[in-house]
């Protein structure tokens, strides 16, 4: 249970600096994570603060552990024929929104619409592989390779419960700042159990850093450049097309294709 309590402190710290930078910025406290009105400091200070406990996280629950760092997520991230898996990942989550997505287009549930400057869009996909590598690393780092594994080491907790905890604590996780959309926690959830299965199924972070990698760069790279037309709970929105119904049903098979194709971690 130690990557709970570490997980429950970052949203604790994250509140002490927001309150700390509204207070400096003359602006009374708020009980929600929410800096959507603040100045632009308050926000940047929020979102350095997110990343720092992220990665202080990371960094410290091998070290709580007693095991050194670099061992523990070499241990996790083998430099072996199994870090081929990356690519596995990066290919099926890849396939799965290109269908949908195809599907959407010819149904005109999604239409080309370019909605972001030509800098702002020009300058997201230049970011958007550094983005999607960073964003997976650290997520399966953290979700995966701490709290997941911590689960799965506990005595008292089947296997499904732990995968089922993990998934909602991902899930949650998404949620913790305002946000525009809470619809979508279902999806989150699937999307949770589908990364915890494949870690599960392989032993190692590559398939799940993989898909998760690999759905960053498809949803982040086609969103300058459509809009949907619903509805929400069929196509899902935005940064959200797993969050619609039939995404979801690809989560699930995508699931059982994972769980079926990839054996036992050894």
């Amino acid at each position: 249970m130690i990557a709970i309590l570490l997980l429950l402190a970052i949203p604790i710290l994250m509140w002490v600096v927001q309150s700390a930078l509204l207070t400096r910025a003359g602006l009374p406290l708020r009980w929600r994570l929410d800096a959507g009105d603040a100045p632009a400091f308050v926000r940047t200070g929020g979102r350095i603060t997110t990343q720092v406990c992220l990665i202080a996280t990371i960094v410290v629950y091998p070290t709580i552990r007693g095991e050194p760092i670099l061992d523990y997520y070499m241990g996790l991230l083998p430099l072996t024929r199994s870090s081929l898996l990356f690519s596995h990942g990066a290919a099926a989550s890849s396939l799965f929104l290109c269908a949908l997505f195809g599907a959407w287009l010819a149904t005109d549930r999604l239409v080309i619409d370019i909605h972001h400057a030509r800098r702002k869009w020009v300058k997201r996909l230049i970011l958007l592989v550094p983005t999607a590598l960073f964003g997976a690393l650290v997520e399966e780092l953290l979700f995966r390779g701490v709290l997941l594994a911590d689960l799965l080491r506990s005595d008292w907790l089947p296997t499904g419960a732990a995968i089922m905890l993990g998934a909602l604590i991902f899930a949650g996780a998404h949620y913790v700042r305002a946000v525009k959309r809470r619809w979508t926690f279902p999806g989150h959830v699937l999307l949770g159990v589908l990364l915890c299965v494949a870690f599960l199924r392989t032993g190692s972070l590559w398939l799940p850093m993989g898909l998760h990698a690999g759905g960053i760069f498809m949803i982040m790279g086609i969103r300058p450049f459509v809009s949907y037309r619903g509805p929400a709970w069929l196509t899902g929105a935005s940064i959200f097309p797993f969050a619609g119904v039939i995404g979801m049903a690809g989560l699930l098979l995508l699931t059982a294709f994972v769980s079926t194709y990839y054996g036992e971690a050894h």
